[in-house]
């Protein structure tokens, strides 16, 4: 078993992926010793951020194992790349990883959301 690390991370709707994907930032790469040292399976990828400009991040393929974990259930874990990102300061749940995740906003700007199966029947907020 590699390093177990409890994060928040944010969802992103806007980061879309064609596999789960988290984005991360080097200090926690860092912690999960993914970085300065690449594994073998780091490549540089270029990413289209919503304003059209590009960056160049480190993608390592399927180098984490994600869970959401609430005071009533554990969700995953799913296999999911980790992007490192440099001047990154929270981790961000691509598209596909949150679908994996089973994770569904409702209201956005309230941190208001449910997993898929308790849609109509739950409400969770997002924790500070």
């Amino acid at each position: 078993m590699g390093k177990v690390l409890d994060i928040i991370a944010l969802v992103n709707s806007g980061y879309e992926t064609a596999k789960p994907e988290l984005l991360i930032p080097e200090s926690i790469a860092k912690d999960l010793g993914l970085y300065p040292t690449l594994p073998t399976n780091a490549e540089i990828i270029e990413y289209v951020l919503a304003d059209g400009t590009r960056r160049r991040l480190v993608r390592v393929s399927d180098a984490l194992d994600v869970s959401v974990v609430t005071e009533d259930r554990v969700v995953g874990p799913i296999k999911c790349s980790a992007v490192i990102a440099e001047h990154a300061e929270e981790p961000l749940i691509s598209d596909k990883l949150a679908d994996a995740l089973m994770i569904v906003a409702i209201a956005i700007g309230e941190g208001l959301w449910c997993f898929r199966d308790e849609i109509g029947r739950r409400i969770r907020r997002t924790a500070a």
